[in-house]
């Protein structure tokens, strides 16, 4: 399902203005920060996760989408969202409470602004363009553990851009999830090192429910 979304902004037309990116939540922000006393205490866990699709482009004219996984705390309810981009960033992490958690969308984001003048004002409108539930009736869960750094593995978005397969059936937008925590750079490895303390462990997410995928 694709959405777009629009965000006005209006400013004198000297004013210099950044609009925020839409999804940029408190609780996105919340679980970025590291917090060393309740991960060692083993209140928390950390996850990593990397995701890439097959359409992005960031060349000067292409559009290059950020790759969006959210997810829900079974026990809670509470959902998060992380997210990468080509380009931009490889990876990313969150610390969360000890639990189950179910992915609820996966999804692209392409976020853009366009202006317009009227008078002496200057209005700012930022598009965000969102196709949504690459998951389709997968369940895909994982476990966060307490003290532990889990890598939960890689996530292909896959577009299917009108395609058709040999059955004559439309295919629908898809994912493929796998173990690529061998292509992670040594760099990043120690980084994560430092940061948190211990090394990560590799936890791929489980799918079920996916029929005949």
């Amino acid at each position: 399902m694709k959405k777009t979304a629009l965000y006005a902004l209006t400013m004198v037309l000297a004013a210099c203005a950044f609009p925020r990116t839409p999804g940029d939540g408190d609780l996105l922000n919340a679980t970025h920060n590291f917090q060393p006393e309740l991960f060692s205490s083993g209140a928390r866990g950390q996850v990593i996760v990397s995701l890439s699709d097959n359409v992005s482009d960031d060349g000067w004219f292409g559009k290059n989408y950020t790759d969006g996984i959210a997810f829900k705390n079974l026990q809670s309810g509470e959902v998060f969202f992380l997210s990468t981009k080509k380009g931009v960033r490889d990876y990313d992490t969150a610390m969360l409470t000890i639990g189950e958690y179910e992915v609820t969308n996966l999804y692209l984001q392409y976020v853009y602004t366009t202006t317009s003048s009227a008078g002496n004002t200057t209005i700012t409108t930022t598009h965000v363009e969102t196709d949504e539930n690459y998951q389709g009736d997968c369940r895909i869960r994982f476990t966060v553990r307490p003290g532990r750094v889990s890598y939960i593995g890689h996530f292909d978005l896959i577009r299917a851009e009108n395609r058709v397969g040999a059955d004559g059936v439309a295919l629908r937008n898809s994912f493929k999830l796998s173990d690529r925590a061998a292509d992670i750079p040594q760099k990043q490895r120690d980084k994560w090192r430092r940061m948190f303390g211990v090394d990560f462990d590799v936890a791929p997410a489980k799918i079920t429910n996916c029929g005949g995928r």
